[in-house]
């Protein structure tokens, strides 16, 4: 199992911070595409690099494009983040459980997370095969952008490594 065919997907990041913190929780984890979907703000503003710290070259190479499909080009599987219950036809995973689908296979996937101040439309979340919600408090389950790029990351990296595979 490899990292290296995973993209993290941010669509419209509002936040030049949000994004240089992904950016650095990326490097920190051993993931390197980051693709951002029509940012709503400068991803190379130095606020962003100021957070990016060695992932400088994260931030550096990451790719812009102005919509979801554009970033999905070339995945063959994608999960969706999201925080809140809708009628979709399918269940929310935890991260635990849903992420291993995207290593499978060694094929390009990608994992979608929607702007800071709404998530994912309905709209976005039908580009996803699968649903990813990370368990939280229920009286306030809305994770900062950045902290769930971690929480989902982290749990990417442990599936990867060697080390766990035992």
């Amino acid at each position: 199992m490899t990292l290296a065919n995973i993209r993290i997907i941010l669509v419209e990041p509002a936040g030049a911070l949000n994004v240089g913190s992904v950016a650095r929780v990326m490097k920190n984890m051993g993931l390197h595409q980051l693709w951002l979907v029509n940012p709503h703000c400068n991803p190379r503003a130095s606020e962003a690099r100021q957070m990016a710290v060695h992932g400088i070259d994260v931030l550096e190479s990451a790719q812009q494009v102005a919509t979801l499909p554009e970033a999905l080009q070339g995945c063959q599987r994608a999960i969706a983040t999201t925080a809140r219950t809708r009628h979709l036809p399918t269940t929310l995973e935890p991260p635990r459980l849903a992420l291993p689908w995207l290593l499978e296979n060694n094929i390009t996937s990608a994992l979608i997370f929607g702007p800071e101040d709404r998530g994912l439309s309905n709209d976005e979340l039908n580009y996803a095969q699968r649903f990813v919600c990370i368990p939280a408090n229920p009286e306030y389950p809305s994770l900062n952008l950045a902290q769930a790029v971690a929480v989902c990351c982290y749990e990417l990296s442990q599936l990867a490594s060697p080390s766990s595979q035992t």
